[in-house]
């Protein structure tokens, strides 16, 4: 009986070791840095990427598109993608398949030179007159935020960060709500996000401190402001880094 005991109690600690196990292994995956399960909406699974793995198996598997898991994750660049990252699965029907605008915002975000150094010869300003950083750039939540949150009252002018051309103008995926892009040079990319109202269109050319929207809260956002990127060949910096020194 005493033996009997023992091994079902070593059968307990072993079983329970490895449900540990798994839990850490689970828990220790890398989420896509663009999203988390507090923005997904309800139906929304996720995805550990393995080795041999791409987004078109991965797509093909789940019956969705290719597009809608790109732009349902915020992913720019397929080769940021490793094995061990965790990206969410938007449910059928999550994002219209081949929608007008989704083909506008991919074909945006590939407007830049090809990943290489972060070194831009741009000269950025701030994109509102009142500073005011209600969020940085880097973790958030445990997952990265790719730019920075700058709080103002609603309609307060965004402005141009440099002069450019607006490669994007209209409701961005994922909770951007009403976007702006901007592309300058041939490297650089700037994103102004949450916008109450966006003042330019596709196409037009702007200049260094031009207002191109106003400040709002569309999309998923917790209060009046504009979620601003920098993006030096196609990757996400910090833009305090490239922006002048506050006063």
């Amino acid at each position: 009986m005493q033996l009997a005991r023992a091994t079902a109690a070593a059968l307990v600690v072993l079983a329970l070791s490895g449900l540990a196990s798994s839990c850490s292994s689970a828990h220790n995956s890398t989420t896509y840095p663009n999203r988390s399960m507090i923005d997904a909406p309800r139906g929304a699974k996720y995805h550990v990427i393995r080795k041999g793995q791409n987004l078109y198996r991965i797509s093909k598997h789940y019956g969705v598109g290719v597009e809608e898991i790109k732009r349902y994750n915020n992913i720019w660049d397929v080769t940021d993608i490793k094995v061990g990252t965790r990206i969410y699965i938007p449910p059928r029907g999550t994002i219209k398949r081949g929608s007008s605008e989704g083909k506008r915002w991919y074909k945006a975000t590939q407007q830049a030179t090809k990943r290489g150094s972060a070194k831009t010869s741009v000269h950025f300003i701030w994109p509102v007159n009142r500073v005011d950083i209600s969020s940085r750039f880097g973790i958030r939540a445990d997952r990265k935020h790719t730019g920075i949150d700058l709080r103002n009252p609603k309609g307060t002018p965004i402005l141009a960060a440099a002069a450019g051309k607006v490669i994007f103008s209209g409701d961005g995926p994922s909770g951007y709500g009403n976007t702006v892009m901007i592309k300058h040079g041939n490297s650089a990319i700037t994103v102004y996000a949450h916008n109450h109202r966006n003042s330019v269109k596709e196409n037009q050319s702007v200049r260094q401190g031009q207002q191109v929207a106003t400040i709002g809260r569309t999309g998923r956002a917790t209060g009046n402001h504009v979620h601003f990127e920098i993006r030096i060949n196609r990757r996400p910096v910090n833009p305090e880094k490239y922006l002048p020194r506050r006063r």
